[in-house]
């Protein structure tokens, strides 16, 4: 995805948006120790676990696990991809993309397509300024809605005059060409070649936003007689109605712990839900949903929620929606609203509990779909119930799930009065024993006995990984953070220079000052103390489970392994320095006293391996490191 631009611009663009700063926006961050701490704005805590480091310009949570850049940070927290993210940021920091693009036919585009966003930017203030200039028709109509001024703000709502070339005019005075206003699609080429005029006209408009905040399309409902009802702008180079849904610029940030969106038919619903409180809710704008709409839901959520108008119309467009949905994989459930109401009528007539009712009753796929067959038939004629049957069988038939398939079966058994047998024979036809039991065979039969006779005896075989000391320092730590007493038995013994990692090697050091004030470690205020990449290894420190009864056995072990690791490290690296030396030996002869040396060191050192013992405690369950 980055291939786009080049490493150098993605970092310049990284280091010219400060992550405290960016951060701050989102999360009230205050300094403590080497780094800014604040409560998680990925998951709900009490307690602040939430590291920025200014220094290194990195985030971690130590609670979620959560870490990376500025980049990082606004692609999660704006459930942006990688090149919005990116282009988000840029634009902050005044750095232009469209310079760095690989070829002038793309410079060009992204430099038209600029100049688009621009017009359609300066075209939403002038709309909302004639709404907020005088009484109008468009307040009016807006405030009859029940809709109030600071939704009306938020959703940037606006008003065109009812005049054939006002906005056109007003775009020309700005400087704008009229070729580029005409291709956003806010004039209309007049019949005779001979002029423009405004495409939207006494109308409330809505603003289409993308999740970048850039406005890609205008939307307009009319005030008067005027056909059609709702107009939205034409396909651009920077909008496809098809592929773009009203309302997830706010949406994507609201999608709570149940990574769910509802889905709706207009504008007014998505505002209406909005102000009473329900804020993860989008809109197809007047169009089918779309393959790309499918996609985009599946990129955000994990459970769509359908709630379209309980007309006739709506319950079409709904099965429609859920069959596209269903392709991709989301997983979509259909809210049912009472007396053809649409979402907006519904919740203010009966309110916002109401509706989270009905979104908590709302139903899966296959029930929505068999309770809509159920109500098209007549069950107490056989020809209904024969209907319903058959009519049910084809949804249920393709289920890949055999469990679900079944549970469906007695669901529809139960509802038709129809027995289970004659269902599953209807679905499977004479073979449906077949279909539903393991096949047996000869084959079969030898692969299970040799699994049921050996399972429980045959372990694999498991060498710890070369860098196994890891494993070894993270045990280590983790016996100090557990209590004062297991760190002096281990701090007795050792020090921070007996130590590999790096980042292992500080965190004990942290450790030995904590314990000189403190008699217990307080993981929170710990990490203060460390820099960002020692938080993301304290967070695994955490994690570690240390399977042994006896405390000062484990220490012992422990203590041999990591005694162990370190001589066969210094082995390692002397052998390599030997290599390095044995090639130039002849070009001075002091490189031949010093092999001679790493010779004796490296008999000394392997005198000293096997007095530590070759059979040391594997953690991960085996015998020997070797």
């Amino acid at each position: 995805m980055s291939m786009r631009y080049s490493d150098e611009l993605i970092k310049e663009v990284s280091e010219r948006n400060d992550i405290v700063e960016i951060v701050s926006e989102y999360v009230s961050l205050k300094k403590s120790g080497k780094n800014y701490k604040g409560l998680c704005p990925f998951h709900n805590e009490k307690t602040p676990s939430f590291i920025v480091s200014e220094d290194k310009q990195l985030f971690h949570c130590f609670g979620c696990g959560q870490a990376g850049d500025v980049i990082k940070f606004v692609m999660e927290k704006e459930n942006l991809d990688f090149i919005d993210a990116l282009e988000l940021l840029a634009e902050r920091c005044n750095i232009d993309l469209s310079e760095y693009t690989n070829n002038n036919y793309n410079k060009e585009k992204a430099n038209r397509k600029n100049k688009l966003y621009k017009i359609n930017r300066e075209a939403a203030i002038y709309f909302f300024r004639n709404l907020n200039k005088n009484h109008n028709k468009g307040i009016e109509y807006l405030q009859n809605r029940g809709l109030s001024t600071e939704i009306i703000k938020k959703f940037g709502l606006g008003y065109s005059i009812n005049e054939w070339e006002r906005l056109n005019r007003y775009l020309l005075s700005k400087g704008y060409s009229q070729e580029l206003i005409y291709e956003t699609g806010l004039v209309v080429e007049r019949k005779d070649k001979k002029g423009y005029y405004d495409r939207f006209r006494n109308r409330v408009i809505f603003p289409i936003i993308s999740t970048t905040k850039k406005v890609i399309g205008f939307g307009g409902r009319v005030l008067d007689d005027s056909v059609p009802k709702y107009l939205n702008s034409p396909e651009s180079p920077i909008f496809n109605k098809g592929s773009v849904l009203y309302g997830l610029n706010l949406a994507r940030n609201q999608l709570g712990e149940e990574k769910r969106l509802i889905v709706v038919e207009g504008y007014t619903d998505v505002i209406s839900l909005y102000q009473f409180g329900i804020k993860n809710v989008v809109a197809t704008l007047g169009t089918a949903l779309t393959k790309n709409h499918a996609n985009l839901f599946k990129r955000y959520c994990e459970e769509v929620i359908i709630a379209y108008d309980s007309d006739s119309a709506g319950e079409a467009a709904t099965i429609r929606g859920m069959d596209i949905l269903d392709e991709v994989g989301c997983r979509i459930k259909v809210i049912r609203l009472n007396s053809k109401m649409d979402p907006d009528e519904y919740i203010r007539k009966f309110g916002a509990d109401s509706f989270r009712e009905k979104i908590e009753m709302s139903l899966p796929l296959i029930d929505y779909k068999m309770e809509k067959i159920k109500n098209e038939n007549n069950l107490d004629t056989n020809e209904g119930k024969i209907s319903f049957v058959r009519e049910s069988i084809k949804i249920i038939k393709p289920i890949k799930s055999p469990i679900k398939r079944d549970v469906y079966i007695e669901k529809l058994s139960k509802e038709s009065g129809i027995a289970v047998d004659v269902i599953k024979s209807e679905i499977y036809g004479n073979n449906s024993d077949k279909k539903n039991h393991y096949k047996y065979n000869r084959k079969n039969r030898k692969s299970s006995f040799r699994f049921n006779k050996f399972q429980n005896k045959v372990q694999p075989v498991k060498k710890i990984e070369k860098n196994g000391w890891v494993e070894i320092e993270k045990n280590i730590i983790s016996l100090c953070l557990t209590s004062k007493t297991n760190y002096e038995k281990i701090f007795s013994k050792i020090d921070e220079k007996d130590f590999l990692s790096k980042g292992i090697k500080n965190i004990f050091a942290n450790i030995v000052e904590a314990y000189k004030l403190e008699d217990k470690i307080d993981l929170i205020s710990f990490i203060d103390r460390l820099e960002i990449e020692e938080t993301r290894l304290l967070k695994e420190i955490e994690q570690c489970f240390i399977p042994f009864e006896n405390i000062d056995k484990t220490i012992e072990d422990l203590l041999n392994s990591l005694k162990y690791f370190k001589v066969k490290n210094e082995i390692e690296f002397t052998k390599k320095e030997m290599k390095r030396l044995e090639k130039t030996k002849y070009e001075d002869e002091r490189n031949v006293m010093k092999i001679k040396e790493l010779w004796r060191k490296l008999d000394l050192l392997g005198k000293e391996l096997k007095s530590i013992g070759e059979n040391q405690i594997d953690l991960k369950g085996g015998k020997s490191y070797e």
